[in-house]
């Protein structure tokens, strides 16, 4: 005869199974979890990816009608009532694109600041200079990234800054020594804050051709005032004014504006009215995933334009 299980035991017996049970339960909810969490990850990445080529296509758009600008309009200049310079937003399948495009060469080279042999460019420097003055900045300012650029070690600027100086901050970093790269590298320069950065940004460029010029139909009223130490912002305004949407044909409709003003200490060399260099800003918004995508870009005097360099955070 088969005795009966105690009551107690049977008890125990089914807390087990509950308690498996609930294990169970538990680990297929986690997994269930982990592999939504895994599914939105690798669509997040793809939809990343596609949003990316979009921009890119942007950037290939871009491209084009600047090569237009030059084999079908037949343009000689360029000025801010041209196609290229005005903002665009479209929808692409099931993208959104917006795009800019920036004359880079309307802004100061600081890599300009320096000649191919490493000695000052003086006028340049001069007009760097007269731009930080506007901007009621520390003038040494210019000092410190002639030193920033030039190719030696060696502090060879009154206010200038080396890996002396460079390696006493925290953390410590060299000096480039070499052209800029990016104008961002200016929050690394002795003397320049981020406050001063944001008011530096809009007026200066860091391109690779330390002999381009400044194209007077795109630059801003305060560069136009930093092309003599007399002109005010009112003056540079005043220019604008004058130079209107299609701007200025050639230097000389430049520099009889410019007379119009009175007299001034008034260089027109490293001046011009087209531009090599444009900064095209695009991003496209694809489902939840956006992407930002900053190309510097140099078009030949045929039309032909090629990347210069890319970065998805700011140029």
């Amino acid at each position: 005869m088969i005795k009966a299980q105690p009551r107690k035991q049977r008890g125990v017996a089914l807390i087990t199974a509950v308690l498996i049970v609930a294990l169970v339960t538990a680990a297929a909810v986690a997994m269930a979890s982990k592999q939504q969490f895994d599914i939105r990850r690798t669509a997040n990445i793809f939809n990343n990816d596609i949003a990316y080529q979009f921009a890119l296509g942007a950037e290939d758009y871009a491209r084009n009608v600047l090569e237009w600008d030059i084999t079908k309009d037949g343009s000689t200049t360029d000025h801010l009532g041209e196609n290229w310079a005005q903002d665009v937003a479209v929808p692409v399948e099931e993208a959104m694109l917006t795009g800019s495009m920036q004359d880079m060469q309307g802004r100061i080279n600081l890599n300009a600041l320096v000649k191919a042999d490493g000695a000052a460019n003086a006028l340049m420097l001069k007009r760097f200079e007269n731009l930080l003055q506007l901007l009621d900045l520390d003038q040494g300012i210019a000092r410190a990234v002639l030193d920033w650029i030039d190719a030696d070690i060696n502090p060879g600027f009154i206010g200038g800054a080396e890996d002396d100086y460079y390696m006493l901050q925290i953390p410590p970093y060299r000096a480039a020594n070499r052209l800029m790269a990016s104008v961002s590298e200016l929050l690394l320069v002795k003397g320049i804050d981020y406050e001063s950065y944001q008011l530096l940004q809009p007026h200066v460029s860091a391109l690779p051709d330390i002999n381009s010029k400044i194209n007077v139909n795109t630059a801003s009223a305060e560069v136009l005032a930093a092309l003599a130490n007399t002109l005010t912002v009112a003056d540079g305004e005043a220019l604008i004014e004058t130079r209107s949407d299609n701007g200025f044909a050639k230097i000389e409709d430049f520099t009889h504006a410019l007379e119009q003003l009175g007299e001034h200490n008034y260089d027109p060399a490293f001046l011009d009215v087209s531009s090599d260099y444009f900064l095209i800003s695009a991003m496209a918004e694809f489902d939840q995933s956006i992407a930002r995508l900053y190309s510097l870009v140099h078009r030949n005097k045929t039309g032909g334009v090629r990347v210069v360099m890319r970065s998805r955070g700011a140029y």
